[in-house]
Parts: C-alpha cells; sequence; structure tokens
C-alpha cells in the first residue's frame, strides 16, 4: 500500500505544488516566499513529468497485479486520481509553454 500511494500519491503532490507556485506568484506577500519552488518547477518541468509518468505506469502495474491477484476490488479511485492529475500536469505544461 506504500508504494502505491508513492507512485500514485506524487503526481498529486506534483500537481498542487505547481499550483501553489503558481497562485502565490500573484500575492505580493507569498510569492517571495514560493520564488524559489516556482523557479525549481520551471527549471525541472520535463523530469517531474517523466519521473510522474513513470509512477503513474508503475500504480498502474501494481494495480493490474493487486487485481490479478483478487486482492483488490471496486474501482482504482487513487489510481484514477493520480492519472488525472498527471494529465492535468500536462495540460498545464503544455498551456504554460504556449
Amino acid at each position: 500500500m506504500g508504494l502505491h500511494a508513492l507512485c500514485c500519491g506524487l503526481p498529486a503532490l506534483a500537481l498542487v505544488a505547481a499550483g501553489l507556485s503558481g497562485a502565490t506568484s500573484g500575492i505580493a506577500i507569498l510569492s517571495q516566499q514560493f520564488q524559489w519552488v516556482h523557479a525549481f518547477l520551471h527549471a525541472h518541468e520535463m523530469w517531474i513529468l517523466v519521473i510522474s509518468a513513470g509512477l503513474v505506469v508503475t500504480g498502474g502495474v501494481l494495480e493490474a497485479s493487486a487485481r490479478r491477484s483478487g486482492a483488490a476490488a471496486g474501482f482504482p479511485w487513487l489510481f484514477a486520481f493520480s492519472v488525472l492529475c498527471f494529465l492535468a500536469n500536462v495540460a498545464i505544461i503544455l498551456a504554460h509553454r504556449a
């Protein structure tokens, strides 16, 4: 479960970090505090996206393995959320570069 939370939770964490760094850039008090996060994310956004994709694929493999063994039942909400966050990260990066 811990590995599953790691591989599916990190894309969500990256999305939150990107959202916070973008949201605080318009607020004078917080922009100085989060400027380093914003600069770091811009400098490494492709690597973050590649690692995020790898973690989502790992989560998919773990989810499929759990389903084959009969350990998982129902809709995989955590995995679906991580895929949604990954797609949102891709959309944000593409929109920001355009």
